[in-house]
């Protein structure tokens, strides 16, 4: 019996404990105590209840507020830190300022400004927002009283519990035990603090203070190292950084492996390698002119065909134009186009197949996927140019007898290099896919003419039968 009472002394009552069964019972009887006067209270559920802040008169927080004040602080400090180191040389109290001329630009320009003071304001915001609700919830606490009831255990499970703190001005032990019971608390108890809750375990302390020592050799070695003259090889925490196996144009090939001996990439020593033999450059592909220009190999290269590099002065060439000066180009004025599709590119299903899905990709959107000229872009640009909103030469008929004419390597120049108002697609479509979109125009054009010449022979054979009647 002294023994309970030694160990009742010990301790230190805290408040008194409530325990409900169901949530509208808990917030009934958190209006009950709001309305008797009692201020100091807090209740536990295990999920959240609507209403439980209003019951209980919890204010509105105030950490918005200190957000916002924190923030505007760091606006102020952001715009002022960038306009006295970059914009200005008066002398503060400790340092100076530096105006850093860049460009002809102003010292100080707000826009250019924003990103620095937008991260001060981040920054500081989350800062005030983390330790503004450490501080308000009256947080890191060492131990909860609570903690130790054997029955709180179930506030996470299906239990409502409800708790008056001691400090209350209205606080009376017996008479919240009657209350609460009168409220429909199943139980109630006080609430004691072990006074050993708030020790330290002597651990703690011991690696609070190592940790505490450690921290202060780094500073030491710092200060140590910059007031003294070191002779030795500089520390390489990361030796991949300073010493990188790479190629430097014009000089002598780094060594492989880090290896120290004479082992090197290449066997002459440079950090260059000769080309392999047979190699085309990109820019230059006469080697296969058949294939890259469509021209037949050893023939004038001259053309008159459009090439990206004047075909900004030909924006304004007309369909008009454009038809006549076909109509009347002469072999001369003309390359040796290729009259069939080079060796290199496989003339079967899978080729056609290929071009038409390159055509729908690049082509389609002008020349419409029938071939007819009548594709989207095309049509809404028409549209505009008829009302004079802009200007648009329209697409070309695959089907136009001026294009049906064409061999089919002036066809693959014209994608490669463009012609009139359409761009050139050499950087965008690879040359085999050219010859595939070829291929697959061929094919449509064959197509239509197959088409019509069916057509005139049914109404041929229509015509003679008339005849005949």
């Amino acid at each position: 019996m002294n023994n309970e009472v030694d160990n009742r002394e010990q301790k230190k009552l805290v408040g008194v404990l409530g325990q409900f069964d169901d949530a509208h019972t808990l917030v009934h009887a958190c209006e009950a105590l709001r309305d008797s006067g009692v201020k100091k209270m807090d209740a536990y559920t295990p999920y959240p209840v609507h209403g439980i802040e209003k019951a209980i008169g919890i204010p509105r927080t105030i950490l918005p507020w200190i957000v916002l004040s924190i923030a505007a602080g760091g606006l102020c400090i952001g715009l002022g830190m960038q306009w006295y180191t970059n914009a200005t040389t008066q002398l503060l109290p400790f340092w100076s300022g530096y105006e850093f001329r860049i460009s002809g630009k102003p010292m100080f320009s707000l826009p250019a400004n924003i990103p620095v003071t937008f991260e001060v304001i981040v920054l500081s915001s989350a800062f005030a927002s983390f330790f503004g609700m450490l501080v308000l919830n009256g947080l890191p606490k060492l131990a909860n009283p609570l903690h130790r009831i054997p029955r709180f255990k179930r506030v996470t499970n299906d239990k409502f519990f409800l708790m008056v703190d001691v400090g209350d001005d209205k606080f009376d032990a017996s008479q919240l035990r009657n209350n609460f019971s009168d409220w429909g608390a199943t139980d109630v108890e006080e609430v004691f603090q072990d006074q050993t809750d708030w020790k330290l375990p002597a651990f703690l302390k011991t690696f609070a203070v190592l940790a505490l020592v450690l921290m202060l050799v780094p500073p030491a070695l710092i200060f140590r190292a910059r007031g003294m003259t070191y002779t030795g090889t500089r520390l390489h925490v990361v030796p991949d950084m300073d010493w990188q196996v790479k190629f430097k144009t014009q000089t002598e090939g780094p060594l492989a492996n880090n290896n120290t001996t004479t082992e090197f990439f290449f066997q002459d020593i440079r950090a260059q390698f000769d080309d392999l033999p047979g190699t085309v450059s990109r820019s230059d592909q006469s080697g296969d002119s058949e294939f890259f220009k469509g021209i037949r190999t050893g023939s004038d290269l001259h053309s008159s065909h459009t090439t990206p590099a004047v075909l900004a002065s030909n924006q304004e060439e007309t369909a008009q134009e454009e038809t006549t000066a076909t109509t009347e180009a002469t072999a001369a004025d003309e390359p040796d186009w290729v009259t069939t599709i080079p060796s290199q590119v496989k003339v079967d299903r899978d080729t056609v197949l290929r071009g038409q899905r390159q055509y729908n990709i690049y082509c389609a959107v002008c020349h419409g996927y029938s071939g007819e000229g009548n594709g989207l872009a095309n049509n809404r640009a028409v549209a505009l140019s008829t009302s004079g909103e802009s200007a648009w030469t329209e697409a070309k008929s695959l089907y136009d007898p001026t294009v049906i004419d064409q061999p089919v390597g002036r066809i693959y120049d014209t994608i490669t290099n463009g012609r009139s108002t359409m761009g050139p697609y050499a950087t965008r479509i690879k040359p085999e896919d050219r010859w595939a979109i070829v291929l697959y125009v061929k094919a449509l054009q064959k197509t239509r003419k197959t088409a019509v010449s069916k057509t005139t022979e049914d109404n041929s054979a229509g015509d003679k039968k008339d005849s005949g009647k």
